[in-house]
């Protein structure tokens, strides 16, 4: 089997995408690896982070180019998964696709988010043959079973396909339990050391790193986001399982800082304690970061504290808005803003940096709950804040905001033009209230007015932050763009 993570969607002045090693390929290659198959993993933007290739829509791409990954794959491979994690990405992956098929008659199978919200649909495409719906690994190895004749695509859990000119879906009903069964992800098929020198992380990077999962699924219900994708079902690996996979990166590739992409790695009190002590028992040196968020309302103070001491430097959390009518009416986010402020008081007190994401343009939002996260993010530079992230709602398939918008027939877009989430000179509005003008506006403003916050409130960390810039270091996420922002203008 041949394994692709495609090139990335890119522009100069895009800042949310990053380049982080796709460990759900590598993940799906220990599984596959395990089980006797030959796999040949081709990493399109982690083996060529500096090659740029124009593309269209007004933005380039960034990796080994199609043809360049076609000369990659193996003649005599059996099946070729491509991962598509970003709806966004989907046309990229289309593209790919085709030119695969163009060369060469092997069946294609895609996983990941998007195509997991929309399996009939992507289906629909000639060059596209499988689906592998939500968690891939079990699916992964029964597919194996149906190239060599053992099983019928029907008996696949998690599985679409077609038939004649219909496509079938078996939606997911079954996901693992026991997430320390699965194999540590075979980080040595990744070009890690590209990874390392690149030093574009979801969080901020001062040494070698490595993103890391150590638990699955989210129980809450954010109309914004997917977790119904997953079955709503939060598993978490044990403390010793994932120690063990810190170890073995300390040991293969003298990795010191990890960064967890967990959904939520506070949720289990218990479990986040147990790891704490775990790499602390381990006398282990390494310091570590939570760049995907943890929920305010049950992480506490004794948590935070044994984080530190167990090496954490960096926390996200996620009000999503300073405005409580957003928060409960439109993503049902159940969270309270006095949460937030408490968390980043505590991050403040005992030296924790601090990140918060905000999301403006959902449908429904108003001039004055814009101006509410504006005054609310400001008044949480006071409190030590370290830094902010205002980003811009896009619809995601498998979303409840999502079916609205499209119940409503207000999902008018193509999917290329989703690349504006991440690029800091676009705004995009899905509130009928808010012009992509208006939303551009307050986002500068945002911005602005917590960053003058901050250097009022807390002068020297400010001061700090300009010095790390100077100096190439990354305490901060914004530390990490500013930087990038450098090299790529300068460069």
């Amino acid at each position: 089997m041949t394994m692709i993570n495609p090139p990335q969607a890119f522009s100069k002045s895009m800042v949310a995408a990053g380049v982080t090693p796709p460990l759900g390929i590598a993940y799906l290659a220990a599984v596959a690896i395990e089980a006797g198959h030959n796999v040949k993993l081709i990493d399109a933007l982690g083996e060529a982070p500096e090659e740029i290739t124009e593309y269209k829509s007004g933005f380039s791409l960034r990796g080994l180019n199609f043809h360049e990954i076609v000369k990659e794959i193996p003649k005599k491979t059996d099946i070729i998964g491509i991962s598509n994690l970003f709806t966004f990405a989907f046309p990229i992956v289309l593209d790919l696709a085709r030119t695969i098929k163009d060369k060469m008659d092997i069946p294609i199978v895609l996983g990941g988010a998007h195509p997991s919200a929309t399996p009939r649909e992507t289906l629909e495409h000639k060059e596209i043959d499988y689906v592998i719906i939500s968690e891939g690994e079990d699916t992964l190895i029964d597919l194996f079973s149906v190239l060599e004749g053992k099983k019928k695509e029907g008996e696949l859990d998690g599985f679409a396909w077609k038939e004649g000119h219909s496509v079938k879906v078996n939606p997911k009903t079954k996901l693992i339990e026991n997430l320390d069964e699965i194999p540590f992800p075979r980080r040595d098929l990744l070009p890690m050391k590209n990874y390392f020198s690149t030093k574009e992380a979801h969080g901020p990077v001062q040494d070698k790193w490595t993103p890391m999962i150590t638990s699955r699924g989210c129980p809450y219900e954010c109309t914004f986001c997917t977790p119904r994708l997953w079955l709503r079902k939060y598993r978490l690996r044990s403390a010793e399982n994932v120690v063990d996979e810190i170890e073995e990166c300390i040991e293969d590739f003298d990795i010191k800082e990890f960064h967890f992409e967990d959904e939520n790695l506070t949720i289990n009190k218990k479990r986040t304690l147990d790891l704490c002590d775990e790499i602390k028992k381990r006398k282990l040196d390494i310091t570590w970061q939570t760049p995907n968020g943890i929920r305010a309302s049950v992480t506490d103070e004794e948590m935070l504290v044994k984080m530190k001491e167990s090496g954490c430097r960096h926390i996200t959390v996620a009000p999503e808005s300073g405005s409580e009518r957003i928060l409960n009416n439109v993503i049902r986010k159940h969270q309270k803003l006095e949460d937030v402020t408490r968390v980043v008081r505590i991050a403040n007190k005992i030296g924790l940096k601090c990140a918060a994401y905000f999301i403006m343009g959902l449908p429904g939002e108003r001039i004055e709950d814009v101006e509410k996260t504006v005054d609310y993010s400001t008044r949480l530079a006071k409190e030590g804040l370290d830094e902010v992230a205002f980003s811009l709602f896009i619809p995601l398939p498998g979303s409840e905001l999502y079916d609205k918008l499209k119940a409503d027939k207000k999902l008018n877009y193509k999917y290329e033009d989703l690349t504006v989430m991440g690029d800091l000179n676009k705004a995009v509005s899905w509130s009928e209230h808010i012009s992509n003008e208006q939303l551009q506006k307050y986002r500068r403003k945002a911005y602005v007015k917590f960053h003058i916050a901050r250097a009022v409130y807390h002068p020297g960390n400010t001061f700090r932050s300009m010095m790390n810039v100077l100096r190439g270091r990354q305490e901060t996420k914004t530390e990490r763009v500013l930087e990038t922002f450098i090299k790529r203008y300068t460069g």
